[in-house]
């Protein structure tokens, strides 16, 4: 039963919902209509080399920024998505995602203290439950955000065939 509750919260609700809000973010700040066989790929991709990274035996940091940057690729080159929009994207992605983490962690801390934080982040599956809401935060923002960017981009469409 423990091994179903991590798959569930670790892979399904951790790396899937991340790695695919990750890529929804890329594309809405990159303004591009999403390509539901190329999401998919992209996001398969994000979510396993996401998880290979964090196998890795390095700081969590420099986690991070290899993650940017097979990000970054797998928009470029499979994707062929601009490559300069796509810098920002990814940076600002990477950003959101991480101020979504830090509201998480800081909400949890100020409602049960940080020495049981602590202790919990020690356990694999205590530390899923501990960053869905983080996941759900982010995938929440970047889905209002593709909304507004794509709603922004087909008004000023519209109004330039218009014109036109």
């Amino acid at each position: 039963m423990e091994t179903i509750k991590v798959i569930i919260f670790e892979y399904i609700l951790g790396y899937c919902l991340q790695g695919s809000a990750i890529v929804f973010g890329i594309y809405a700040f990159n303004r591009q209509k999403i390509i539901v066989k190329n999401y998919i790929l992209a996001s398969i991709l994000i979510m396993i080399i996401s998880y290979l990274v964090r196998l890795l035996p390095i700081s969590f940091g420099v986690h991070t920024i290899i993650n940017m940057l097979f990000l970054y690729l797998i928009c470029v080159i499979p994707l062929k998505m601009p490559a300069y929009t796509t810098i920002r994207s990814t940076s600002i992605v990477t950003v959101l995602l991480l101020i979504c983490e830090m509201v998480d962690v800081a909400i949890i801390i100020a409602i049960i203290g940080k020495t049981h934080f602590e202790s919990l982040m020690y356990h694999s599956l205590q530390r899923s439950y501990i960053a869905l809401p983080g996941n759900v935060l982010f995938a929440l923002v970047v889905i209002v955000v593709y909304h507004f960017l794509t709603k922004k981009g087909d008004n000023h469409r519209n109004i330039s065939s218009q014109v036109g």
